[in-house]
């Protein structure tokens, strides 16, 4: 069977430089929506989008299975193609340059689930920093896209989309910011479901890693005293040895008596 070259330190440079990418698209997005075009903004996008293109390009040529990885990884393509720096320049030259934020938002939404699928296989074995690094980027991903669709129930900061998503992922909800379009509220339903299931994981693990901590000190605490019976049975059999009398070893064949 011909292994996977991905599996190593390359694989784990391409996931780590792709939730990179992910998480700068969320800033980027949002400077673009509110008009900002410097250099830095324009080389970050065009940063960002050579990352999922080099990303994808790679991976498809060393994986053994080519038709399974383009299958399974779909989306990588939508995400390269939103994600063209000049995606937005070219429909402001058609009649179609309404379509511009719905592409921020949709391209938005494929950097998310990208980004998430790649934390996962950076952070699945290390449980309390992945639940931490999940819930903050679901809260990240949820208050740029409440900025984007509904800039003025937001007043259109990105901080107060931020403020938003917090409350909504935690259920507080102190009711100052409220979406107001059917997009807007299914963004706080989606941010709803993720909120209470990853803050309540991100709880439970905080809760397990110190309750496991104590159990570790008493597991110790026990194999000490298991080691200490141990030795002192050891020391116990070895002076019952010491003490007692040796077997009798039986007659020896002049003491035997003689047959009949």
């Amino acid at each position: 069977m011909r292994a996977n070259p991905l599996e190593g330190g390359l694989g784990r440079a391409i996931n780590a430089s792709v939730v990179f990418a992910a998480a700068l698209t969320v800033p980027l997005v949002i400077l673009q929506e509110q008009g900002n075009n410097s250099l830095a903004v324009q080389i970050a996008d065009w940063a960002v989008w050579l990352i999922f293109v080099c990303e994808y390009a790679v991976e498809l040529t060393l994986w053994p299975d080519r038709r399974a990885y383009a299958r399974a990884n779909w989306i990588s393509p939508l995400v390269i193609v939103l994600s063209f720096p000049l995606v937005p320049a070219m429909l402001s030259l058609t009649r179609l340059a309404r379509l511009s934020r719905l592409v921020r938002l949709v391209r938005l939404a494929g950097v998310t689930i990208r980004g998430l699928g790649e934390l996962k296989a950076v952070l699945a074995r290390r449980g309390l920093l992945y639940v931490l690094c999940l819930t903050l980027f679901t809260i990240f991903a949820g208050g740029a896209g409440i900025t984007l669709i509904e800039p003025s129930t937001v007043k259109g900061g990105f901080g107060d989309g931020i403020w938003w998503a917090v409350v909504t992922a935690t259920t507080v909800g102190y009711g100052d910011i409220a979406p107001q379009t059917p997009w807007g509220r299914v963004i706080a339903v989606v941010i709803m479901m993720a909120g209470v299931g990853l803050v309540s994981t991100l709880a439970a693990s905080i809760t397990t890693y110190f309750v496991g901590q104590e159990e570790g000190v008493e597991l110790r605490e026990l194999r000490d005293r298991t080691a200490r019976m141990e030795a002192m049975l050891q020391e116990l059999l070895r002076r019952a040895d010491a003490t007692s009398p040796p077997p009798y070893p039986g007659p020896t064949s002049s003491e035997r008596p003689p047959r009949s």
